[in-house]
Order: structure tokens, then sequence, then C-alpha cells
């Protein structure tokens, strides 16, 4: 049994392709709100969104001992997912994200969290996207570095950047402190805000060739990861 408490973070990972077979099922879960989504969807994106719903509807259903259909998920304004739930004691927190092949999802209670992977693969702009999206003194970090292990660092960068806006329910957007932005307000605003907002970034090293982080708002906490396997909820 992998019970889930305020002290730990669940991480569960797994392939799209392990699970194509089970899409009809993971769609019949899926609210009408979620179909309708999928629905706007291009063929390829439309399938990982009903398989990466349904992987989470499973998770969710484990945890919380209830069908994967009756669950009820609703979306912040940035799309994250969060669970309507008056059954559970803690507040289950969650996140996810998918690369290429790959999906991953974090867990714990009461502590906001966000999980970001990214495949390692070459960017034909990546000095123009890190200049715009990092801070100035990443940017500045990453111009001294060459090869593979300038797009180590990239990746290592983006994933830990994305990760702490997930946690927060932020968009990504240009980095406050980035070589782009040039307005000292706006720095010194955004510089009270940094200060104020507490959260702890890990880095995570689950598949070869993919840069992973984890951020959560508050202190840290004990990482367990699984491979998601087979379904996990009994409904």
């Amino acid at each position: 049994i992998f019970v889930l408490n305020r002290n730990i973070i669940h991480i569960w990972h797994t392939t799209f392709k392990c699970h194509v077979e089970k899409y009809r099922l993971f769609r019949s879960w899926l609210s009408t709100e979620e179909k309708a989504r999928a629905e706007k969807l291009a063929a390829p994106y439309q399938l990982r969104f009903i398989i990466s719903r349904g992987l989470l509807r499973d998770l969710l259903a484990y945890y919380c001992e209830q069908s994967p259909k009756q669950l009820h998920l609703t979306y912040t304004s940035s799309g994250k997912p969060l669970l309507i739930s008056r059954t559970t004691k803690q507040q289950i927190e969650f996140n996810l994200s998918h690369s290429k092949n790959m999906i991953v999802f974090a867990f714990t209670t009461n502590t906001p969290i966000g999980i970001d992977i990214e495949h390692k693969m070459p960017r034909k702009y990546l000095d123009q996207i890190a200049y715009r999206f990092f801070s100035a003194y990443d940017y500045q970090q990453l111009q001294l570095l060459h090869g593979e292990e300038k797009l180590s660092a990239f990746f290592n960068i983006w994933v830990r950047n994305e990760a702490s806006l997930k946690a927060f329910g932020h968009r990504l957007q240009t980095h406050p402190f980035s070589q782009y932005q040039s307005l000292i307000d706006d720095q010194l605003i955004a510089k009270k805000q940094i200060k104020s907002a507490h959260c702890q970034v890990s880095t995570l090293s689950i598949y070869p060739d993919f840069a992973g982080a984890i951020a959560i708002k508050g202190k840290n906490k004990l990482i367990i990861t699984k491979e998601y396997i087979e379904k996990m909820s009994l409904h």
C-alpha cells in the first residue's frame, strides 16, 4: 500500500504507449467538460490528454478510495487541475507533466506542488529563450557553457522554473529578472513577491535524456518514486 501523508511526496511515472489500449476506459471516466476540451485538440494531443487524465483519475481514486468516474476535478485559470473532495480528511495536492512519451505525477497533502519533465533535445533558439525566460544570473552562467553541458544546464534550469511556477499555479512568462526585462519598478515588485513566497525545488532523475524537477511551497519532504504499471483503483 502506497500511503500518502503530509511528510511525503509520491511520484509516479510511466509511458503513454503502455496505456493506449485503455483509451476507451479512460475516456469514459472523464467529465463532460474534459471530453469537450479533448475534442478541441488535434488527434495526437487528444490521445495524450485523455490518457494523462485517465491515469490521474485512477491514481486519485486510489488515494481517495473512490471511483475514478465520480471524482470532481476543476481547473485553475492557468490550467492546473484541482480535486474537489469532501470525503478525504486531508487536501490532496498534485501535479503532472509529460514530454515525448513520458509522463510523471506528483502527490502530497496540504502543500501546493509542481512537477516538470522535459526531453533534453537540441533547441535552435536556446540562447534567445534563456535570454527572455531565465534570470539574468542564470542566463549569464549559461553563456559560460558549451555543447552537451550547456544543453543539460538549460533544461535543468527550465524544469526548475516550470515546477516552481506550477506549484504556485502561475503561467510561464518573462522572468522578472531576465536580461529581457529592464523596468526597475517591475523588478522591485517581483523581488518583494519572491521574498514572500517560500518554495523548495529538487532535481529529479527518472529517465535518461530527460530533465526533471519538483517544487513545493514550504519545507522539504521525503520523495518516494514508483512506476505506474497497472490500473490502481478497484473500480
